[in-house]
């Protein structure tokens, strides 16, 4: 297996001879970052799955795939100059990787995975690639779990702007209230906003789209930073409304119609309804953008 890091070829070299070469070298790399890694990303899978607040990590990868299959004729045209400042940032990798370790730390240890995959590229396939498969490589972070300090100091203000919302939304039509910090007290029913009704849940998952649609649709600039930015109004919204609705339910027809199934199917429409909210937010910046482009002399 080579490991020079000084590989160089000319722009439009024949891929297929280039990948045949270093195929051996890639195939012996990913068993040794198998082996490593194996209990970090079976433990990863094992969250996605347990944690509904990280189901979207299966998709993750997936679309971050897509993206390197999408712009695959572009990748072909650049040029391949390894460089030896992919050594160092995978000795970073593997440092994040030590101390997360020696931590118990699983967002370091998990988030080492990708440094190193971002040193490979570099000492392999240069700067130049490097930059091009960025975005993808950036974007696997959005599979990785929050660290918990980080999680639970966006859930806790979150808890309470949901329960201040949807008491002011209750009020405001009528239905009496009295709110307790982060408990609603109502005639029929107590609505306690815990930690999986803070929108967290919906916020990271719509966020991590909000990312991925503005970069394959909009232009770098203020439409992308103002279309990313609105998932946290939406979120929050949204999931005061989901409140409002569990409580009105309750109030009319009873404490077991406001839980259990209809609980998580509230939670499905109105994520879907944050999505459509986000759709919509990206017909007004089409519209803005059409309105400012100048118009064509006949």
């Amino acid at each position: 297996m080579s490991i020079r890091g000084d590989v160089s070829e000319p722009a439009g070299r024949d891929w297929s001879f280039h990948l045949a070469r270093m195929a051996p070298g890639v195939a012996l790399l990913g068993l040794v970052l198998l082996a490593v890694y194996w209990k970090i990303l079976g433990a990863l899978v094992g969250q996605w799955w347990d944690d509904a607040n990280y189901s979207h990590g299966f998709l993750v990868p997936i679309f971050c795939l897509y993206l390197v299959w999408r712009q695959r004729s572009y990748l072909r045209r650049l040029p391949v100059r390894g460089t030896s400042i992919g050594i160092a940032v995978v000795l970073a990798g593997i440092s994040i990787l030590l101390v997360g370790d020696l931590g118990a730390d699983n967002f370091l240890m998990r988030s080492s995975l990708i440094v190193v995959v971002a040193g490979l590229v570099l000492f392999h396939l240069g700067r130049r690639m490097f930059r091009g498969l960025l975005f993808p490589l950036v974007f696997l972070f959005f599979m990785i779990p929050l660290p918990g300090v980080i999680f639970y100091a966006i859930t806790f203000p979150l808890q309470n702007l949901a329960a201040r919302q949807a008491a002011w939304m209750l009020e405001t039509l009528g239905i009496p209230v009295l709110l307790d910090g982060n408990v609603i007290h109502l005639a029929q029913l107590t609505l306690g906003v815990t930690e999986a009704c803070s929108g967290i849940r919906s916020l990271i998952a719509l966020f991590a789209a909000a990312v991925a649609w503005a970069y394959l649709l909009l232009p770098i600039g203020w439409p992308m930073f103002l279309f990313v930015a609105t998932t946290l109004p939406i979120t929050i919204f949204a999931n005061a409304a989901r409140v409002v609705l569990t409580g009105l339910i309750g109030q009319q027809f009873g404490v077991d119609y406001a839980s259990g199934f209809f609980h998580e199917f509230a939670g499905l429409v109105i994520y879907a309804f944050a999505f459509v909210c986000l759709a919509g937010v990206y017909s007004l910046i089409q519209l803005v953008q059409r309105s400012r482009s100048p118009v064509p002399s006949s």
